[in-house]
């Protein structure tokens, strides 16, 4: 179980274990991107925009969920239930010269939203969201772009590591990894930092579930 913890918080971009069905590419609420480490590398046609306002309930993070996607989740049954005001789109992630599918679910004011990757042992499902968008907050209002003195004051962080992701404070308890921003920090002691030692106004530029 740690293994595959740890395993989920050091990866930059997800690993899916296999591609997802595409015989849907054609539907109107789904379009299709790619994605590297890098980002986007080929356009997206712009998604209609949704007459539907995004219900706040959509964007809430909380453990092992944020909005209605839930961790675990058959991925059928999170395409099936795109709420009302949200859009989603098949993307591609690549890693090591493979590609594998995953979801970036959004909504009308901002292209930005969650991307949610997959696993699929054999049946696939949600194995991790990444949050890209900083409407989306917890209930206490931990979200993008709030300081870490904030998260340590509702997440235990058990410590703090440099991968492929960045560096990450790791709530354990909470199923959550925080991404730091690391311009103000020394780069040559990043890997030394522990969880007392980051300065509390060091800003949070993405979220992990799993």
């Amino acid at each position: 179980m740690l293994k595959n913890t740890i395993y989920a918080i050091l990866l930059g971009v997800g690993m899916a274990a296999c591609l997802a069905d595409h015989d849907n590419a054609g539907e109107a609420t789904s379009n299709t991107d790619t994605v590297t480490e890098g980002g986007l590398i080929t356009e997206t046609p712009e998604p209609e925009t949704p007459s539907e306002v995004t219900d706040p309930a959509n964007l809430v993070i909380s453990q092992g969920r944020v909005g209605h996607v839930r961790i675990g989740m058959p991925i059928a049954e999170m395409r099936s239930q795109v709420p009302a005001g949200q859009q989603i789109r098949d993307t591609t992630l690549q890693l090591e010269g493979q590609q594998y599918t995953a979801y970036a679910l959004s909504g009308p004011e901002n292209a930005e939203g969650i991307l949610i990757e997959q696993i699929c042992e054999p049946d696939c499902q949600v194995w991790r969201i990444s949050i890209r968008n900083p409407d989306y907050r917890t209930t206490q209002g931990i979200g993008i772009g709030s300081k870490y003195s904030e998260i340590t004051q509702h997440h235990p962080i058990a410590y703090t590591s440099l991968g492929e992701a960045g560096f990450v404070a790791v709530s354990e308890a909470d199923g959550m990894s925080f991404i730091l921003n690391t311009n103000q920090l020394n780069q040559g002691r990043l890997h030394q930092l522990k969880p007392d030692q980051v300065p509390a106004n060091t800003l949070v530029q993405g979220i992990l579930i799993y």
